[in-house]
Parts: structure tokens; C-alpha cells; sequence
């Protein structure tokens, strides 16, 4: 009986072998919990399951699987079982998922060594399970199945023909490979969309064809309006724009020619140049007024300044004239450190000779502090 066992088992795992040829194998190692037919007279159990498998389509596979249990018996020893099956695993789902239930239904052979009757016997099974992968590929899953045993032994009970054990397995499942997939022949490529008057814009939606080659188009291929002239610009704001100016850059307020460069004897007052209270220091706002002072005389390089100093009518008139020249001076002296030849400007104090406004009101002593330049050179 045991070398008939053993050529069953054989038989199944050539039949499987062959099946393997079509498809990515897996197998199996699980913990077996089986608990045996009242008949037996044993004590549940516990053995290992060994399963290969072959996946036969979407929804079916083929699997072999051999066993060895071992129960307790009420002797003080022990019953052995060993055998093979072959299973066919049932997917109702798509299999592949992270999660997937199965049915099993199948049959095999087992050889029992017992007290009494030592042999092999038929049986068949029928069952469910799960797979739930552990990797993302689906390689490695854990497997947990269950199934409902009936063994033809008609020996160890009269009038008994069979035995009912149950048995569940819990394992992990890896796979050799990923189920073969068969790659559907990709579509024919798009024709190339055409672009007859080489615009840009494909002939499908181009609502203006024949285009010139070289024209600007918009989205739909008609040929955009021509840009409109750019606007003259006068940076320096002297009343000559930029593209005509010859002098870039002359102080705003000074009168200028036909070519933006300041005439002689022009004037300009510049009410922002400050000072700290009753000295000749320039305070930081009147250092950035005088800054667009020297970039217009770096602009006209032939232009000469002279430098007047004015304040109001409170205070002596020597202490007034005495400020203005030194106010002057500070003005003149900033402007060379800025990169100024020095020959070019001349500075002056006026004190409170030449008022432009009345010192009777604030308003009016305001206005008469002030520093003025005049153009001595065009």
C-alpha cells in the first residue's frame, strides 16, 4: 500500500510538473491544526503542509500539496499521518489582489500509521482560504485556508465506510514570478497632423489658411495685428525725448535747447537741499536731490554750474552771508566728491539780499532759503 501511496504521489506531482510549463509557479509552507473524526479516537493535532501551485487562467489554479500530521491518541501514544492531494483552487474575485478569497475542492492519498490497521486510504476535500499580499508586488502573501475532509477507511470502525476530519493551514504563499500577461498589440499611430501654409497652427483649425510663410498668426492661424510704435520716452523729463536727447540726465527744472542740453544762464531753485539746524551739514534727503544734480553734469560734460547760497532775513546780515557761502560751499563740495571736476563749479553766498518772497511769514522765509544754480557754460 505505501508503494502505491507513493506512486499516486508521484503521478500527481508529474501531472503538476507538466502543468508548470504554461504558467508562473508558487508554493507554500503552513502550520496544519487538524481536528480528527470522533471515530479515531485521537486527540487534536498539529503537522506542516508543503503546497505547489500552478495558476491556470484568471480564476483557476492547480495545486499539490503534501502533509504530516501527528495526534495524540488515548493510548499515551501517538497516530501519524502522511500523504498528498491535489487541489483545484477556485478564484472568484481577480486574483492578484491585495486581498483574495478562494474555494478548494480536490482529492489525494494518505498512509496512516496507527494501532491497528497501518495503510493508505482515498480521501477527498473541499474548502476555502484567502491570500492577503505583504509586499506590493504580490509576491509574498500570507495564506489561510480551511477544509472538510472525507477519508474512505472503512477499517477502523464496523459499519463505518469513512471519516470526516477538518484541517486548517496558515502560511506564507510566495510566488516565482508575476502571472504572464499577454500584451495586446499597441494601436496604430496617429496620422501626423498637417500644417500646409507652415504657420504654425495645424489645417484642422486653422480658420485663415494660405497665410505668408513668416507671419505672426494667433491660436486659430490668422495673421495678428502689427504692433503698435513704441512711445517715446523722456527720462530726464526736460521736454526731448531720449532717442533725440543729446544731454541725458540734466537736473529737472533747468531750461534746455532743442537738443535736451541746459542754455546758458538757465536757473534752476532747489527748495529740498536741507541742512542741519544753524550749520552747513547736508542733511541725507538733500544728498539724494544733489545726486541727480551730478548725474546731469556727468550727462553734459561741458556744462559749467555757479553755486548760490540764499537763506532768510532772521539773524545779522554778515552771520546770514556767512551761512550762505558756507552752505554753497558744502553743496559744491559734495558734488566734487561725487566726481565732479572741480573747475566746473563755482559757489557763492548771498545771504538775505536777494529775496524771492516776504520774510514777514514763514511761508514766505521758506521760500527764501534756498540754493540755486545757474548754467555759467553750456
Amino acid at each position: 500500500m505505501k508503494k502505491k501511496l507513493m506512486a499516486a504521489a508521484l503521478m500527481a506531482i508529474a501531472a503538476q510538473s507538466a502543468m508548470a510549463a504554461n504558467g508562473q509557479p508558487y508554493f507554500a509552507l503552513q502550520g496544519t491544526y487538524i481536528d480528527p473524526d470522533n471515530l479515531r479516537n485521537d486527540k487534536e493535532g498539529y503537522g506542516a503542509t508543503l503546497l505547489f501551485g500552478v495558476p491556470m487562467g484568471q480564476y483557476f489554479a492547480s495545486e499539490l500539496n503534501l502533509f504530516g500530521l501527528r495526534m495524540d491518541n488515548s493510548t499515551n501514544s501517538f497516530d501519524k499521518q502522511l500523504g498528498a492531494g491535489l487541489d483545484l483552487a477556485i478564484y472568484p474575485f481577480t486574483r492578484g489582489s491585495r486581498f483574495a478569497p478562494f474555494l478548494l475542492v480536490g482529492g489525494g492519498a494518505q498512509y496512516e500509521d496507527r494501532n491497528g490497521p497501518q495503510r493508505g486510504y482515498g480521501f477527498a476535500n473541499a474548502g476555502g482560504g484567502f491570500l492577503a499580499n505583504l509586499t506590493s508586488d504580490g509576491q509574498v502573501a500570507l495564506r489561510v485556508d480551511a477544509k472538510r475532509y472525507v477519508v474512505y477507511d472503512d477499517e477502523l470502525s464496523p459499519g463505518r465506510e469513512r471519516l470526516w476530519d477538518t484541517r486548517i493551514n496558515a502560511g506564507v504563499q510566495v510566488a516565482f514570478g508575476k502571472d504572464p500577461v499577454i500584451a495586446s498589440p499597441p494601436p496604430p499611430p496617429p496620422a501626423a497632423p498637417v500644417d500646409t501654409d507652415g504657420d504654425g497652427v495645424v489645417d484642422s483649425i486653422d480658420q485663415c489658411p494660405g497665410t505668408l510663410r513668416g507671419t505672426p498668426v494667433d491660436s486659430v492661424g490668422c495673421a495678428l495685428p502689427p504692433p503698435p510704435p513704441p512711445r517715446p520716452v523722456d527720462t530726464d523729463r526736460d521736454g526731448v525725448f531720449d532717442l533725440n536727447d543729446a544731454c541725458p540726465g540734466t537736473p529737472l527744472g533747468l531750461k534746455v535747447d532743442e537738443r535736451g542740453c541746459a542754455i546758458k544762464a538757465a536757473k534752476i531753485v532747489l527748495h529740498d537741499i536741507n541742512f542741519e539746524f544753524d550749520s552747513a551739514t547736508l542733511t541725507a534727503g538733500s544728498k539724494l536731490a544733489l545726486d541727480k544734480v551730478s548725474e546731469g553734469l556727468r550727462g553734459q560734460p561741458t556744462m559749467s554750474l555757479i553755486i548760490e547760497g540764499h537763506t532768510d532775513s532772521k539773524g545779522s546780515d554778515a552771520y546770514n552771508l556767512k551761512l550762505s557761502k558756507q552752505r554753497a560751499a558744502a553743496v559744491r563740495d559734495y558734488l566734487i566728491e561725487s566726481g565732479i571736476v572741480g573747475t566746473r563749479i563755482e559757489a557763492t553766498g548771498l545771504g538775505e539780499s536777494q529775496p524771492t518772497a516776504s520774510n514777514a511769514t514763514e511761508e514766505g522765509r521758506a521760500e527764501n532759503r534756498r540754493v540755486e544754480f545757474k548754467v555759467t557754460q553750456q
